[in-house]
């Protein structure tokens, strides 16, 4: 009689199978994310070549009167923050110092400018203040739904929640490519094949950036 006995799983076969499992649903997990990414970086990479339409927005001027002359960009932006309906420490400050300008064959005196600026994902509220002035001038800008999936790609605005979950994406991303290689050389080639290959996709990718710099 002929006694058949199953060999049992080899460790090896064992970290392949739960490898392609983890790759598997780590693209699955990533999916919306890198989609997302794709998109939206393909209209940044060709909006200006393409005049690509999509990447547009909204903008809308006030003015807003200044009642009191602020001390500092702090005041500015508590003093103008409601009629905005803002929070003021969204408010960004930039200041750009008086300087001579040229003017009618002269040289005047421009005044100090302050720059408020607030931004999330969908808007962008710019104040420009000259010191001394009694009004200051608002500028909102609101993109359509493309520049706003832009302006996450690029995390204008966004908190640290997005932040994070961007960086994950990232990783996945990076972890999926290391698996992606791994398993490739050991189910359909050798390792010295899986390294020749490496080195050619990162010497292509390497040069290809050189060039375009």
């Amino acid at each position: 009689m002929i006694h058949l006995h199953h060999r049992p799983p080899s460790h090896r076969g064992n970290s392949q199978k739960w490898l392609r499992r983890i790759h598997a649903w780590f693209g699955l997990a990533l999916a919306a994310m890198l989609l997302l990414f794709a998109t939206t970086g393909f209209l940044l990479n060709h909006r200006a070549e393409m005049k690509i339409p999509a990447l547009d927005r909204k903008e809308v001027t006030q003015l807003l009167p200044i009642e009191a002359r602020p001390a500092d960009p702090a005041a500015l932006a508590a003093a103008l923050a409601p009629a905005l309906g803002l929070d003021a420490a969204t408010l960004k400050p930039r200041v750009e110092p008086a300087k001579a300008v040229g003017w009618g064959g002269g040289d005047i005196r421009q005044p100090e400018r302050w720059i408020l600026r607030a931004d999330t994902p969908s808007e962008t509220v710019q104040i420009d203040y000259w010191v001394g002035s009694s009004q200051a001038e608002a500028k909102r800008t609101k993109p359509n739904l493309w520049l706003y999936l832009a302006r996450l790609h690029m995390a204008i605005g966004t908190g640290p929640a997005w932040v994070l979950l961007s960086d994950a994406a990232a990783l996945g991303l990076a972890f999926l490519g290391l698996s992606g290689f791994w398993l490739w050389g050991r189910l359909h080639g050798s390792p010295r094949r899986l390294a020749l290959l490496a080195s050619g996709g990162l010497a292509v990718a390497t040069g290809l950036a050189w060039f375009a710099g």
